[in-house]
């Protein structure tokens, strides 16, 4: 069965490089409209008690998902310039896009009662801003008076002092959400550096954010150093070039399709499908050192390229076919848990091991088959082998390169270039 696979892999290999090739275009145009995932709550089961609770809870009250809240600590803050800045702030985050609305003290509302209508008439307390501090002292008696905001929006104990800032819902599921989080921290960032003092912000929104920001950032870290850490390994055992830039050709690929896989099973990058990328590059580089090994060291031993090519297929075939059926099948269990993120983990990851082991087994085979001309030198051979086992055996070996004895880990280096 390898027989006729080798052979219909050679016979058709234009045909499925150009293949290989648009699929990883299609995927390319896939993996290019990805999406972070900005809710955190997929790990927990649906039929857990808790998770039937809040579900219950949100039904009930709604969510409090979208709201930030920015807090200082002063005893400063009716002051009539401290104030006006305080102010000044409310407004900034007001004109804020995506921000509907702040609840904070220079909004507080105030009921009196209309004797004409025999009605209660919501006024703001701080409207028109104050221009003496006279003013501002009395109205702060006023506010100070009304116990309705006494623990909600400051504490007078510890002179502590709350705003709170109200965001879209909708912007925040989208990747929006992180200019929108990032210019509500500059403005109070801002407000705290020029009185200093110390701007506390904290909230959902916030948390939310700066999580899905560390995802994508380890996601590119973790990525770059699977890429930059597999190379030089490469490059150090095969001293090739070509070896090495197939190799990295292969996970690339692999890359592209899982998370182009990502989007077509309609999900989003999150804390456990952002380690499926450097997972592939983990997983497609052994597939590449085994068929190459292989490939090597057969015609290492008869020098028939064709022949060393067959004899890759059948005995590197299987082994690498089930080495990653075995790896898919460990990451594929996790679809049957309750986690929808674990679910949508096992899926991409079973998948994507199995498309992986295709793309390189077609690429090494294209790549084995279009080298028609090998220097001997350049390949193991038996021989050289047995001189350097020779070398490492003897207490000072003697190196033909160079005509010199030298110890056996120096010997060994030195007749490097023989050996690869």
């Amino acid at each position: 069965m390898w027989q006729r696979l080798a052979a219909f892999v050679l016979k058709f290999r234009l045909w499925l490089l150009a293949l290989l090739f648009l699929g990883t275009g299609i995927m390319a145009y896939f993996a290019s409209k990805v999406e972070l995932s900005y809710e955190f709550t997929g790990a927990i089961p649906r039929d857990n008690p808790k998770w039937l609770v809040y579900q219950d809870f949100k039904q009930k009250f709604g969510e409090d998902g979208n709201m930030m809240v920015i807090g200082i600590e002063t005893d400063k803050l009716f002051q009539l310039e401290f104030f006006r800045d305080y102010v000044a702030m409310n407004d900034a985050l007001r004109k804020v896009p995506a921000v509907e609305n702040t609840l904070s003290i220079p909004v507080a509302v105030n009921l009196v009662k209309d004797t004409l209508t025999q009605k209660l008439t919501a006024i703001q307390l701080f409207k028109p801003m104050p221009q003496t501090q006279t003013e501002l002292d009395s109205l702060k008696n006023v506010f100070n008076s009304l116990p309705f905001y006494k623990g909600l929006l400051y504490s007078a104990n510890a002179n502590a002092y709350l705003m709170a800032v109200h965001i879209n819902k909708e912007i925040l599921n989208s990747k929006k959400r992180i200019e929108v989080v990032q210019a509500i921290q500059k403005i109070a960032e801002e407000f705290g550096e020029k009185h200093q003092i110390d701007v506390k912000m904290s909230g959902l929104p916030m948390i939310r954010t700066i999580m899905a920001t560390k995802v994508a950032d380890e996601l590119k870290m973790f990525l770059y150093i699977s890429f930059v850490l597999t190379a030089l390994i490469l490059l150090l055992f095969f001293r090739s070039i070509s070896a090495v830039l197939m190799s990295m050709i292969v996970v690339a690929i692999g890359v592209i399709w899982s998370v182009g896989t990502i989007v077509l099973c309609g999900y989003k990058i999150t804390l456990l499908t952002g380690l499926i990328p450097p997972l592939i590059v983990v997983i497609g580089i052994p597939n590449c050192v085994y068929f190459l090994n292989k490939y090597h060291t057969e015609y290492a031993l008869h020098g028939d390229k064709m022949k060393a090519l067959v004899r890759m297929v059948q005995k590197m075939g299987i082994v690498t076919l089930f080495t990653n059926l075995t790896a898919a099948i460990g990451f594929g269990v996790f679809y049957f848990t309750n986690s929808a993120i674990l679910k949508q983990f096992g899926v991409v990851a079973g998948v994507n091991i199995m498309l992986i082991f295709l793309i390189s087994f077609i690429i090494s085979c294209l790549r084995c088959s279009a080298t028609c001309r090998h220097r001997k030198r350049s390949i193991p051979a038996i021989s050289t082998i047995k001189y350097a086992a020779g070398c490492w055996s003897s207490s000072t070996a003697w190196c033909s390169t160079t005509g010199r004895g030298y110890t056996p880990l120096r010997s060994l280096w030195l007749c490097w270039p023989q050996l690869v």
